[in-house]
């Protein structure tokens, strides 16, 4: 008699695939006891039962895969613990999120036809300004977490080369295909001389334009509002767009600021349909 199995029978017994028992032998999670050299057949043996069990409960409770390969290297039960936490935190998180989402449903199932009220939209000119720049394209759905990173690296770029930042720093969307599988984005820092080009910072511009703004307060999750206010008020003003959408981060999110302090510029560059694309020099006055 011999303890070793095929990996059939194995599959079977911990209720793992014979898929997914092959994906774990190529990610080093759960190796055979042993592979004949001529068939190339894998062989598992009844004393690695606990090891799958705890794989398999481990993927049932969302750990990734990365996370339980810590878990299963770790030297010590605190290891693991701190591996399980971050999971944990990520957990709670996302249960958060859900409870979010589900609260917002219900505002809009019970009240569909209704519109949060409108912003108050202005126009100003801005001129041309020389920024510090750094191109990402990510989902929209994981947009939140490149710029925290983002602009962290762009900040630190600048400070190595001893510039500092002459205004709140923003984003441009380089495309309005927002269901695309990864959009382009610019993170921008406006700067009083450009910087050197690095591995992390660009040098770039904002150009000279005519822009209808609106500020959005409070956190992200509401700011359509914004967004409509600004089409309703250029369909109403006749004018036309001329350049990406920005956000320019008056209250930017940082450590112990709520989002309830949180302020946002968003501006969409345009100009009329006919006349002039900048101001006269009675309107600059």
């Amino acid at each position: 008699m011999t303890d070793f199995m095929p990996i059939g029978v194995f599959a079977r017994a911990t209720r793992l695939s014979v898929r997914v028992l092959r994906n774990y032998d190529r990610l080093g999670l759960l190796v055979p006891a042993s592979v004949d050299p001529d068939t190339g057949y894998r062989r598992y043996s009844v004393d690695q039962f606990p090891r799958a069990g705890l794989v398999r409960r481990l993927r049932e409770l969302e750990v990734p895969l990365p996370e339980i390969a810590e878990i299963l290297a770790a030297d010590s039960p605190e290891q693991a613990g701190a591996v399980i936490a971050r999971h944990r935190e990520r957990v709670a998180a996302r249960a958060a999120r859900l409870d979010e989402i589900a609260g917002r449903l219900e505002v809009v199932l019970a009240e569909p036809g209704r519109m949060s009220g409108w912003l108050e939209v202005y126009e100003r000119w801005r001129a041309a300004q020389p920024t510090a720049r750094m191109l990402v394209r990510t989902p929209l759905s994981g947009l939140g977490e490149v710029l925290a990173p983002g602009f962290a690296r762009l900040f630190a770029g600048l400070a190595e080369q001893g510039i500092a930042p002459a205004g709140p720093a923003g984003t441009r969307y380089l495309g309005d295909d927002l269901d695309a599988a990864e959009v382009e984005v610019e993170l921008f820092v406006p700067v009083a001389r450009a910087p050197r080009t690095t591995a992390t910072v660009a040098a770039g511009e904002l150009p000279a334009c005519l822009l209808a703004a609106t500020v959005h307060e409070g956190g992200y999750d509401a700011i359509d509002t914004a967004y409509r206010s600004l089409g309703r008020w250029i369909a109403e003003q006749d004018r036309v767009l001329a350049g990406p959408a920005e956000e320019r981060y008056l209250v930017a999110p940082a450590s112990g600021v709520p989002a309830a302090a949180l302020r946002t510029e968003i501006a969409w560059p345009v100009r009329p349909r006919s006349g002039p694309a900048r101001p006269t020099d009675e309107e600059v006055r």
